[in-house]
């Protein structure tokens, strides 16, 4: 189940603290916690990260470095964790039992056991209750199917039971699951390779999942449906076209670095895996509404699509019209990413204000409450003119006002225009936030500048407050962006 280039890659286990999980101190989204083993909890901790505390995805970085350095003290300490787990973690009770932890957590042990080479296998006792824990949470699984959410959720646990059902030969349950998964590889994945819930990093997500089910395949001997090798393929496209140039997971709807893997080691073990050439070029993706520009040094990507699928818009941040923009792979304008699921700050980073878009006379394009909830929203966007290097959409939200905005990209300079049509009176306010406003120079033509107090999040966890820029006015304002070599 191991793939060398995700598992074994070296930026994607700095993320973990092995030698600290030696003393039960786990870092999980750049927060460190110690953790009771009689509970397997920390209730001063997010909801979220005690979902990755049962993920045990630092289990694979437990299993890389025994892999890299042979030190007994890591395999000693997996096989301590898991067991305390199994026997701490009562049925069904708990994160510990939710679905999408149970549907994380086995294909990480399988990643694990993998690595360790055998010394698992090798320990009868610790293989044998891990093996029948796998079957008690495959089988709970299997009957606690997220079907209320659908979306990522339901491909996670899909992905996983159709693993976990070859594995253990359980015939009838894996011809089942391997229909509901083609039909949601149908479902999920637009026509232009975009996971439909418009998140780079849950795209991301999805697509390691579909090599994960191709290394069973070829490991337990089950066929993929017909249409798994054209999605990875327009996945990969997509995902390797959308971050070319940006130099980071670019932040539309919820996303972040440091939680998926990369792209460079994503496409790498596609290239290796399903012996697929990487097509980065394409800059169009009308079903999701992403369009790349490109000038010289800058890259650009812009959204002009929908939020999401109208069922589960969890996921969904107020950031239509907006755009983010690179020098020279280095990310220059960026919207404020999302921090965390469980905080204060939620409604901020899912707010018009907190994307490099324009508000008109206040009115968010989402009305976005708690953690994954989502009220009225836009009525529609409509892209009205598109070339290498300018975009126009008019977006019109809920109340029937509206928005037009073009962006025109030349050299080292963009020119942002924002009208609302018919209403000549309406107030506009276009924000944008700068990475490092040391590299930006902004020049208002039409409209009045002001600045706000504002937060930017490269990963989860980790916050940056800042000064953001504006500028606003009635009906129609123009600015222009100059970015200086960041090198």
């Amino acid at each position: 189940m191991a793939i060398r280039e995700l598992d074994l890659d070296s930026s994607y286990l700095a993320r973990f603290d092995a030698d600290a999980l030696l003393d039960g101190k786990f870092l999980l989204i750049n927060d460190r916690c110690k953790v009771n083993l009689e509970t397997w909890s920390v209730p001063e901790a997010s909801h979220l990260w005690n979902f990755n505390l049962h993920y045990f995805e630092w289990g694979v970085a437990l299993a890389a470095f025994w892999r890299e350095t042979g030190d007994e003290r890591y395999l000693d300490c997996f096989k301590r964790l898991a067991s305390s787990w199994i026997g701490s973690c009562s049925y069904p009770e708990g994160d510990a039992w939710h679905p999408y932890t149970i549907s994380l957590r086995l294909v990480n042990w399988l990643v694990a056991i993998d690595l360790f080479s055998g010394e698992i296998q090798n320990d009868a006792e610790i293989f044998a209750i891990m093996r029948e824990s796998m079957y008690r949470q495959y089988r709970h699984l299997l009957a606690n199917q997220e079907t209320h959410l659908r979306a990522n959720h339901w491909w996670e646990n899909l992905k996983t039971l159709a693993i976990m059902s070859a594995a253990f030969g359980e015939h009838g349950v894996h011809v089942k699951v391997m229909r509901l998964l083609a039909g949601q590889l149908d479902e999920q994945i637009l026509p232009d390779g975009v996971h439909f819930e418009r998140s780079l990093m849950y795209h991301k997500l999805v697509l390691e999942g579909m090599l994960r089910v191709y290394v069973a395949s070829d490991q337990l001997g089950f066929e993929l449906p017909s249409n798994f090798m054209p999605k990875a393929k327009s996945m990969l496209d997509a995902m390797a076209s959308l971050e070319r140039g940006m130099g980071k997971t670019p932040f539309f709807n919820d996303a972040a670095d440091g939680v998926a893997k990369g792209c460079g080691p994503l496409a790498a073990s596609c290239a290796r895996l399903l012996d697929m050439d990487v097509d980065d070029s394409k800059t169009e993706f009308p079903n999701a509404g992403y369009y790349k520009l490109y000038n010289g040094d800058v890259a650009v990507m812009f959204d002009a699509g929908e939020a999401g699928p109208s069922y589960m818009l969890g996921h969904a941040h107020c950031d239509c019209l907006s755009f983010e923009l690179s020098y020279r792979g280095k990310p220059i304008f960026v919207n404020s990413g999302t921090y965390a699921y469980q905080s204060d700050l939620r409604s901020y980073f899912r707010s018009t204000a907190a994307h490099n878009t324009c508000m008109v006379d206040g009115e968010e394009q989402l009305e976005c409450w708690g953690e994954h909830r989502v009220g009225r929203g836009y009525r529609c966007v409509e892209l009205v003119e598109c070339s290498n290097h300018s975009i126009c959409a008019c977006l019109t939200l809920a109340s029937g006002m509206q928005i037009v905005r073009t962006l025109t990209i030349s050299d080292a300079s963009v020119r942002i225009i924002d009208d609302s049509p018919g209403h000549p009176h309406a107030f506009l306010r276009a924000t944008l936030m700068a990475r490092s406003t040391s590299h930006v120079h902004l020049t208002v033509l039409v409209g009045e500048r002001v600045q706000r107090e504002a937060f930017y999040s490269p990963v989860f966890g980790v916050i940056e407050p800042r000064l953001s820029d504006a500028w606003v006015g009635r009906g129609h304002l123009e600015a222009i962006l100059k970015v200086r070599d960041p090198s």
